[in-house]
């Protein structure tokens, strides 16, 4: 992938395995975290479940539905996996452009439910990808994303990976 290459693909997983991850995502069987910054540049609050960081699993569903993911993706080694969830907004709140890391590898963003909110790629181009359920955006982690909340739903769930 070049320096703006990007890849989305819909319906990613087989139907059966995602509709059982997005049951638990969104039931209360799995722990969401308080986080007060999206980004380094001190904005807006999310709630964040870590999967996989430090080069362990963090979270007793990394096997059964964070690996086949992994696996699909061709990823050789991990750098971080985590499930992020914003709750709904009055009016659509936009994060910070950034880059998950300081080098080059990476980066996939699974979407679990549809909705208003989308990512921002390219802070000059701003391609918006859509909160598409099963879908996923793949791209160069140097490619600067934002993150735009939804308006329309309670909560809007993204699975995000940087990998190698």
């Amino acid at each position: 992938m070049g320096s703006l290459d990007y890849k989305v693909i819909d319906n990613f997983l087989d139907k059966e395995i995602f509709d059982n991850f997005k049951n638990i995502l969104f039931s209360n069987k799995i722990n969401w975290f308080f986080l007060p910054n999206m980004t380094k540049t001190n904005d807006h609050y999310f709630f964040n479940h870590c999967f996989y960081n430090n080069h362990i699993p963090q979270s007793i569903f990394f096997e059964e539905f964070i690996m086949p993911i992994i696996k699909k993706l061709n990823a050789v080694a991990l750098l971080e996996v985590r499930a992020n969830l914003s709750l709904k907004e009055k009016d659509p709140y936009q994060s910070s452009f950034h880059v998950d890391r300081p080098f080059e590898c990476k980066t996939a963003i699974l979407y679990i439910n549809t909705c208003n909110g989308y990512t921002l790629l390219d802070e000059d181009k701003k391609i918006k990808i859509n909160s598409q359920e099963n879908k996923i955006l793949i791209f160069n982690s140097q490619i600067k994303h934002s993150s735009v909340s939804q308006t329309d739903v309670d909560r809007r769930i993204v699975i995000n990976f940087n990998y190698f």
